[in-house]
């Protein structure tokens, strides 16, 4: 009797979670008649809270995907309610719980993240100090997007805490890292659908709306090469000659979608994340032989779809004959003149800058043209904006971060590594790495997750290698 008791009773429990499904579908379906599509939010909310909890390395690659992806109006919120938001008060709660429980501050202790919040006040002191009478610009109406742009710093930052907190295992590092990827590849291919279907900026240079960070041709031109040392070094890694003629095709793609945002530093980054992978490589008659293919297949893809136009811009390098007259001359005339009333700017408060925000309006008030337009260079606007001492900072957390990569190569590297699995990410992050710091002389990027997420990712597998080494000492 209690043998049948017992199945009676497993067999009711096993109907729980069936009926409890069935119970929230009911009053899903019911809330959508009453009020529509919306009765769906809470329920998503829910999900995604249990989700955080229960696994916060999916959580931050959310929190990821709302600095790159632009989800749909309905989702992103207003106000302070926002998916960003929401996602960073549970991370505080958590995070706040796990210090508690562990009674240990480590990430404090790193300088990287000592920087970040000293890079904050340095900004906030410089506004304070040299920045714009606040009169004017409540009166040109730029307050808010000056208080947006701090936001976005503090943001960023958060971010970082939060990342090398709960980023925590080689699996983590491999499913985060592949996100990012993924997010770049689709933003690249829907640069260049949108040539294809001639949507494209101007008609002929590649964009998108995927991510919202390359909305920029330049900034796409960047999202698409960055994704080519990921495919390249997982293809390496993989040792399966089926995996080639995926990856190369899909690299070509990429080298494509570069040529069709008609970006002149686009084109030379190629080169610069070509040459960082050959000279690190060294690589044989063979792979040179299937990176040659790669090459003939890019230019096939190259005259073929690449408008005229646009591959005229991309070729009319500066300091050459076309590029002083050719197409998209005038772009960089534009930049030169912004870099010379840049430094006039820096000259006036070279110490600690202007404050973050400031550029536009005092730009406005020193041009004699009134331009407001952005500096295209992350070492000129923290300069400018931040001083010395900013830019300095800014210099120390991109060497810190470099030298962690450097630190965890060798170690993933060797044959006998526990971490072995992960010697495609660090190769492919470093080039990723020198990739982003060529492209911070053209375009403003230190405010985007790109340097954030390089910087989290290089502490926490510098930490992995530590823990490590440490546990296989013990062993012995």
């Amino acid at each position: 009797m209690q043998v049948v008791g017992s199945e009676q009773r497993s067999s009711v429990q096993g109907l729980v979670p069936a009926l409890s499904l069935t119970a929230l579908g009911t009053l899903v379906a019911i809330g959508m008649i009453a009020v529509g599509p919306l009765a769906l939010l809470p329920v998503f909310g829910v999900l995604a809270v249990a989700l955080v909890v229960s696994f916060p390395e999916y959580g931050i690659a959310m929190f990821l995907s709302t600095f790159l992806v632009t989800y749909p109006q309905a989702l992103q919120g207003t106000g302070a309610l926002t998916i960003n938001n929401a996602l960073g008060g549970i991370f505080l709660v958590l995070l706040s719980y796990k210090v508690y429980s562990e009674q240990d501050w480590w990430f404090l202790r790193l300088t990287e993240i000592r920087l970040l919040p000293f890079i904050f006040l340095v900004f906030y002191i410089a506004g304070r100090l040299n920045g714009p009478d606040p009169r004017l610009l409540t009166l040109l109406g730029v307050v808010e997007a000056q208080a947006e742009t701090s936001r976005t710093l503090l943001t960023r930052s958060v971010f970082t805490i939060f990342f090398i907190n709960y980023i925590r295992t080689p699996k983590h590092v491999i499913m985060i890292y592949s996100v990012a990827m993924v997010f770049m590849i689709g933003a690249a291919l829907s640069g260049v659908q949108s040539v294809m279907h001639g949507t494209a900026l101007h008609g002929y240079r590649a964009a998108t709306s995927v991510i919202a960070a390359a909305v920029n041709p330049n900034r796409l031109a960047m999202f698409s090469i960055m994704p080519i040392a990921g495919l390249w070094y997982l293809m390496r890694s993989l040792r399966i000659r089926a995996a080639a003629l995926v990856i190369l095709p899909l690299i070509a793609v990429l080298a494509l979608a570069v040529f069709m945002t008609g970006s002149r530093s686009g084109l030379l980054g190629l080169g610069v994340c070509g040459a960082a992978i050959m000279i690190d490589e060294r690589l044989s008659l063979q792979q040179m032989a299937g990176l040659t293919l790669a090459g003939i297949l890019m230019l096939i893809l190259v005259v073929e779809f690449v408008p005229q136009r646009t591959f005229d811009r991309i070729t009319n390098l500066p300091f050459t004959q076309s590029g002083e007259t050719g197409e998209g001359s005038g772009s960089f005339e534009r930049r030169a003149y912004g870099w010379q009333v840049a430094f006039k700017m820096f000259k006036e408060h070279p110490i600690v800058g202007i404050g973050i925000g400031n550029w536009g309006l005092d730009r406005f008030l020193h041009d004699p043209g009134r331009s407001t337009a952005a500096p295209h260079s992350s070492y000129v606007l923290a300069a400018v904006e931040g001083g010395s001492v900013c830019l300095l900072g800014y210099l120390v957390i991109l060497w810190r971060t470099w030298r962690n990569f450097r630190y965890a190569e060798p170690y993933v590297s060797a044959p006998d590594s526990p971490l072995a699995n992960l010697t495609w990410v660090v190769k492919s992050a470093r080039t990723v790495f020198i990739v982003m710091v060529f492209f911070s002389f053209f375009a403003d990027l230190w405010q985007f997750v790109t340097l954030f997420l390089l910087v989290g990712l290089g502490i926490v597998l510098r930490r992995l290698v530590d823990q490590t080494a440490t546990e296989e000492a013990a062993a012995w």
